[in-house]
């Protein structure tokens, strides 16, 4: 069982008894993904379900090797909430705009 997290356009397995990265994958973007891109991961029955930026892909979480990929085509380019077997991830971000 590893600990799957996703940020900027990566996504990585870690052991959580030891912190070593097990497999970091670059999420195949199609030039949508920026070194900001907030990436949504969800773990389902040994599949990494991962949204970044209206793309929503399958990795083996096993190895980190991408199965699919959908741009879901007409729905946008912003976040991805997940959701599966009784399972939900959904990111909020809260951006601090400064004056200067």
């Amino acid at each position: 069982m590893y600990l799957y997290i996703g940020t900027n356009g990566y996504v990585a397995a870690i052991d959580p008894q030891t912190g070593q990265e097990i497999w970091r994958t670059e999420l195949p973007s199609g030039g949508f993904f920026s070194s900001g891109s907030d990436v949504c991961v969800l773990e389902h029955e040994g599949q990494v379900f991962v949204g970044c930026n209206g793309y929503i892909f399958a990795l083996d979480g096993a190895t980190g090797n991408v199965l699919w990929e959908n741009g879901l085509e007409g729905m946008g380019h912003n976040d991805v909430t997940l959701s599966i077997a009784g399972k939900s991830i959904q990111f909020v971000a809260t951006h601090t705009h400064t004056q200067t």
